[in-house]
């Protein structure tokens, strides 16, 4: 998987350990995403240091073939955005993943069809 950072506003060495964590991160989308060519998954990183706030803004942005998902988190530390934003695209990943491989076991997935069968009940 291809990884493009963007910095914005940061030291050197809040730029290292970004990098070093976010590093640590990415088995774990490298573990969901084994169906596509490496060269065919994209992942953006993108960091923003707000002085006025003394916060961070992360955001991931992951290309593949079949969609493009997108997760946007703010906190006041570099590690506790990276994994709440990472949490989030993990979850859509999961949800995509169900769809392609036509599992209607997903929870969101589930509940969808749950109310589509109660108004076609009802109608």
């Amino acid at each position: 998987m291809d990884v493009n950072y963007f910095m914005q506003n940061l030291s050197k060495r809040e730029e290292e350990s970004f990098k070093d964590y976010v590093a640590e991160k990415l088995p774990a989308f490298e573990n969901l995403l084994t169906k596509f060519a490496d060269d065919a998954r994209l992942l953006k990183v993108t960091i923003e240091k707000f002085e006025k706030h003394d916060a961070y803004e992360i955001e991931f942005c992951l290309t593949l073939p079949t969609k493009s998902m997108y997760a946007k988190e703010a906190s006041h530390t570099i590690t506790k955005a990276v994994d709440l934003s990472k949490d989030r695209l993990i979850s859509q990943l999961k949800k995509h993943m169900a769809l392609l491989r036509k599992d209607r076991s997903h929870k969101s997935i589930r509940d969808a069809e749950t109310v589509k069968e109660k108004v076609e009940v009802w109608e």
